[in-house]
């Protein structure tokens, strides 16, 4: 039976939450559960020898207690344990990360799914209007992994301007060039010499990135279609040679599988002894004495409150929403803020201002001469159980994305302010696993796909604020979008190009794409269909409010350079929060390079006089070692990517890109 457990070096464990919860698709469907079944039986995909095991008895003390196991926590605690005689503790709210969010198909799989998010909404107003009053929904990571298990797994560091942007916001000393050897401490590149070059990427890092191992024949047209409409094709997003342009983007996995933080850091017991990980435990506050902080609080799956202390530090690196809340309850933030909800004031600091966001406009299309028909069957389930390649190993269309220049861009600072991305053709939902299974109750009305059109570089600056004391209780989100008119502005600018690419001869005549009506009724009295008014409309009903959030604790506002908490001896604060204005793509890359960059200042001031390097020369010395990865020299051509499937798809970004290039100089 292809359901049968393998026998592998550990025990299997079924532990996670199951699809059986997903409000994408049940898993109470048979087909599903056989896919589930199956993947809790691999041992590359459940790799059990690796499991992180929840400590049962927590020490009273450690040296360093991280808050929050994502994007950064999972790097910072993983670097700290590095040291020998550090000990560690990362206290995650979430369980352990579910098998079945490691297949990239299933990538919408956990949205909303209360065991692994936090289900986070914004305070209603004059957008997301389409979501009935309940406002913005912010899927974010609940769970050992945090939102990199819900996110779409895209690699990109921003662009230079980004950092210039950081240093006139208060953040000196984090320019490009000082950010630049972090950046590569992460990174471990499969496609040096095949698809990116060596001058742009680091191979030696442990967070694997590379084009996911497939391509379906939708994304083939889809760049097909961009092309005829005349907008740029590009091989390399992080290439500053080419900042704007398509590509089919790099990202985060391996062996057909998301590759998040837990997995590409954390280190079993076995193997760390000296980190423990407590996982089910809701961090409600810092426990300060004076204005030193000796440890923090929280509360277990029963509700008790326990404590435990830190003897050196304490790292928030639970994320832009959730930092702030914590900080709050703890006395440090805004006087007025603390006052009202009578928290003693230890330090009065800007905690929660300053809240940022990727945003835009959704718009859904229909595909007419095309049968709606399901992506997932048996044929595709047989290929990823045999190769781990297929739809099931890739997001589908969303794997495409275009960084683009607004009307208002200053091109000159090569700092791309608009994001495209496209959603559809995902292998993630099948009753039967019949082939050519409907997909909806009438499968000739066409395949729907949709397209996000956002703002990178936002004038918009809301903030995050407590709704009450209770540490359960979510804090209250106001990200003010549209309150500065450049933001509509940037987002009708990226519209206009979807309908660039809307217009195309492949789209219109081969697919027979058209606006999905049941997504334009209400903005029909608007005048016609692609209009300003029509256009603004459809951005305040379908707003796009990416889970891009970040600025809430930023460096020279709430932190120091160091990401030490201002007069607050013993708190850093390493994640999403720190980073005082948006980066110009998705943040993933430039979140891993500040909580590297923040271990990396806690382990110089910690470590013993005689092994301290200084950050300098640590940098450096890092750098070099990076330049020569584990397949020799940079400067030569290595091929690591041997897929058929990805050569072709290489392939035909490197023509298109180079027609681009001839198209622009005539």
């Amino acid at each position: 039976m292809i359901s049968s457990p393998e026998i592998c070096q550990c025990p299997l464990v079924d532990e996670g939450a199951s699809i059986v919860n997903s409000p994408v698709c049940n898993g109470i469907i048979l087909f599903m559960m056989l896919i589930e079944s199956y993947m809790k039986g691999r041992c590359d995909i459940a790799s059990p020898c690796n499991r992180i095991v929840s400590e049962k008895n927590p020490e009273p003390e450690y040296d360093f207690i991280v808050v929050g196991s994502g994007a950064s926590g999972a790097v910072v605690a993983s670097r700290l344990s590095e040291v020998d005689n550090f000990k560690v503790l990362l206290i995650e709210a979430g369980g352990p990360e579910p098998i079945g969010s490691r297949i990239p198909s299933f990538y919408r799989t956990f949205w909303f799914n209360e065991l692994v998010d936090w289900r986070y909404r914004t305070v209603p107003s004059n957008y997301c209007l389409d979501q009935e009053g309940q406002g913005c929904m912010y899927p974010r990571g609940k769970v050992l992994g945090g939102s990199t298990l819900l996110n779409g797994m895209m690699y990109h560091r921003g662009h230079k301007a980004d950092y210039e942007d950081w240093e006139k916001a208060g953040a000196q000393g984090w320019s490009w060039d000082e950010n630049l050897p972090y950046f590569d401490m992460t990174e471990g590149n499969k496609q040096i010499g095949s698809l990116v070059s060596y001058k742009y990427h680091s191979a030696s890092g442990p967070m694997p990135v590379q084009m996911f191992n497939y391509q379906p024949r939708a994304v083939d047209e889809l760049v097909n279609a961009i092309y005829e409409s005349g907008l740029p094709i590009i091989t390399d997003m992080n290439d500053p040679s080419t900042p704007d342009g398509f590509s089919i983007a790099q990202t985060f996995n391996e062996n057909g599988q998301r590759i998040t933080t837990s997995r590409a850091f954390l280190r079993a017991k076995w193997e760390r002894p000296n980190l423990s990980v407590l996982l089910h435990s809701h961090v409600s506050k810092v426990i300060l004495d004076g204005k030193r902080a000796v440890g923090v609080e929280y509360i277990d799956t029963k509700g008790n409150k326990k404590t435990v202390r830190a003897s050196k530090e304490v790292i928030l690196s639970a994320g832009a929403l959730n930092t702030p809340q914590i900080l709050l309850l703890s006395g440090v933030g805004p006087r007025e803020t603390l006052r009202k909800f009578n928290i003693p004031v230890v330090e009065d600091l800007p905690v929660g201002k300053n809240f940022r966001n990727h945003y835009g406009a959704t718009l859904y299309f229909m595909l007419t001469k095309l049968n709606n028909t399901q992506a997932l069957d048996w044929n595709v389930f047989s290929e990823y159980i045999l190769r781990r390649t297929g739809p099931m190993s890739s997001t589908a269309l969303t794997q495409v994305t275009g960084i683009l220049y607004s009307s208002l861009a200053d091109k000159k600072r090569r700092q791309p302010d608009i994001q495209i991305f496209f959603n559809g053709f995902y292998a993630e939902c099948s009753k039967t696993g019949r082939i050519g299974e409907p997909s909806g109750p009438c499968p000739t009305n066409g395949v729907n796909v949709s397209a996000n059109a956002a703002a990178l570089l936002p004038r918009s600056v809301g903030y995050i604020t407590l709704n009450s004391t209770d540490p359960l209780d979510p804090p209250l989100f106001y990200p003010e979008y549209f309150s500065h008119p450049h933001d509509m502005i940037m987002i009708k600018d990226a519209i206009k190009y979807l309908k660039m690419i809307f217009d195309t001869d492949i789209l219109q005549n081969k697919y027979g794409i058209k606006l999905d009506p049941e997504y334009t009724k209400q903005c029909a009295n608007t005048g016609q269909e692609w209009s300003d008014k029509w256009m603004e409309c459809m951005a305040r009903v379908h707003t796009d409010a990416q889970n891009h959030q970040i600025g809430t604790a930023a460096i020279g506002h709430v932190v120091d350079p160091d990401l030490m908490v201002y007069n607050i001896k013993g708190l850093r604060v390493i994640d999403a929060s720190v980073m005082p204005t948006q980066t110009s793509g998705n943040p993933q890359g430039t979140i891993m390079m500040v909580a590297e960059r923040g271990a990396a200042k806690i382990k110089e001031k910690w470590m013993e006089k005689n092994a301290r390097i200084s950050n300098l020369g640590q940098s450096k010395a890092m750098y070099q070692k990076l330049r020569v990865g584990p397949y020799g020299p940079y400067d030569t051509e290595v091929t690591i990517t041997s897929d058929t499937n990805v050569k072709k798809s290489v392939h035909k970004l490197e023509i298109l890109s180079k027609m681009t290039k001839m198209r622009s100089r005539s």
